[in-house]
């Protein structure tokens, strides 16, 4: 979803899509960097007795305010270009998913850096680059549109 989310928002930045369709808006998840988790993976491998832990944000948020983050990054309204789709939303209602990371704290310190707002504008603005050198391409593509 947050993908779908966040490649959306780039596509309507740059022009390239009208709507973002998505299902149920509450829902909540513990959102967290995957690029921090697996540097604290390989940290957990470095430990003198590696064991399972629990990496996560300890906070949850909203697929709503998900999508109001990445609108903010591209400073667009998000009520413009949000649709809820009922047949999208989840046969049943999903459960809050919050992870505890006491352990991981206590065995090596564990502390996620990367905090929810800035997740979200890494990923628009990842998505952002992408579009730009796609229009870029395909400008380049046009007989006259690129440089020579």
């Amino acid at each position: 979803m947050t993908r779908k989310v966040t490649r959306s928002v780039a596509r309507i930045a740059c022009g390239r899509q009208d709507k973002l369709v998505l299902g149920d808006l509450s829902a909540q998840i513990d959102w967290g960097y995957a690029r921090e988790y697996m540097e604290t993976a390989w940290r957990i491998l470095q430990l003198d007795r590696p064991d399972d832990f629990i990496l996560a944000t300890g906070e949850l948020h909203s697929v709503e305010e998900f999508v109001h983050e990445a609108y903010t990054a591209v400073k667009l309204n998000l009520k413009d270009c949000v649709v809820s789709d009922k047949s999208l939303f989840r046969p049943t209602k999903t459960s809050a998913l919050v992870g505890d990371t006491t352990r991981a704290r206590k065995a090596f310190g564990f502390e996620p850096k990367v905090r929810f707002k800035e997740l979200v504008k890494i990923m628009v603005d990842a998505d952002l680059e992408t579009e730009r050198n796609l229009a870029v391409g395909m400008k380049a593509d046009v007989p006259g549109g690129g440089s020579q």
